[in-house]
Parts: structure tokens; C-alpha cells; sequence
């Protein structure tokens, strides 16, 4: 096992290691951007999500138009709604690799959520599936970054 500061610097650095998207903040309320930071391994992306289930993908240079199902935005703007001010979720924190740690946030009404990969309560919990569900169906990919020599 690891030494307990080792650890934590982990926590620390993850987050640090990739860079993230520039993304303007949303301020309709039929409109929320989810953003992956990608790790030092993985290309992170960004995930524009209209009510009616319209939306763009933006990852590793490329930006292409999506659909997810109408029944999956309106769980998703549902849980926006029902989660009040994402800036007012709570912050938590939890443990990842250095390597392969990610933060995703949720952008919606000019407000953005602390990292969902760390939900804390019900809110934060229904938030990350949405995300993860509207990834899988807009068609991310976890794509791997080419090694730096």
C-alpha cells in the first residue's frame, strides 16, 4: 500500500494534470454542458446538451452534432432542476490515480457542479448518471492521448 501522502498527492495532482476544455457557462434553462477534464491517458470532451435532446461533441479537436433520446434529456433536465444551483451541491472528494483520474462537471443556469465523479447525496448521484448515460449515448469514446517522450 501506498504511503498515505503519496496517496493524497495523487488527489491533488489528478485534477492538475489535464488541462480543461474552455467552455462558456450556459444560462438557458433548456441548455447544460457536461465536461470530462480527461486524465494524463484519456482525452477528455465536451458534451452540449439542448431539452430536446439536441447537442454537439467536442473531443480531442473534433465537434460533431448528437441526439439522445428525448426521455433521457427530460430525466436529465428533471434532475437540473430538482438539484437547485449546481454551485450549491456539496464539494467532496475522493480518491484517484494520478494517471487515470477524471473530474466531470455539469454547467447549467450560469452555475457549475463540483466534480460528479465525487457525487455526495442524491442530487450529485442522479446528476453523474445522466452524464454518463447522455455520454454513452451521444457517442463517447474513451479515447487514449499518445504518449510524450
Amino acid at each position: 500500500m501506498p504511503h498515505p501522502l503519496v496517496l493524497a498527492l495523487a488527489v491533488i495532482i489528478a485534477p492538475l494534470a489535464a488541462p480543461r476544455p474552455a467552455v462558456t457557462t450556459p444560462t438557458s434553462p433548456t441548455e447544460a454542458v457536461i465536461v470530462n477534464s480527461g486524465s494524463t491517458n484519456t482525452a477528455g470532451y465536451v458534451l452540449r446538451v439542448s431539452a430536446d435532446g439536441n447537442g454537439t461533441l467536442r473531443q480531442d479537436g473534433d465537434e460533431h452534432r448528437v441526439q439522445v433520446s428525448r426521455a433521457l434529456a427530460d430525466r436529465f433536465f428533471a434532475d437540473l432542476r430538482a438539484a437547485g444551483p449546481l454551485d450549491a451541491l456539496p464539494h467532496t472528494f475522493c480518491m484517484k490515480s494520478a494517471s487515470f483520474g477524471t473530474t466531470t462537471t455539469v454547467a447549467y443556469r450560469g452555475k457549475r457542479s463540483p466534480d460528479l465523479n465525487c457525487p455526495s447525496g442524491s442530487a450529485g448521484t442522479a446528476l453523474v448518471q445522466d452524464a454518463r448515460a447522455i455520454a454513452a449515448a451521444a457517442g463517447v469514446t474513451v479515447r487514449r492521448r499518445p504518449l510524450v517522450r
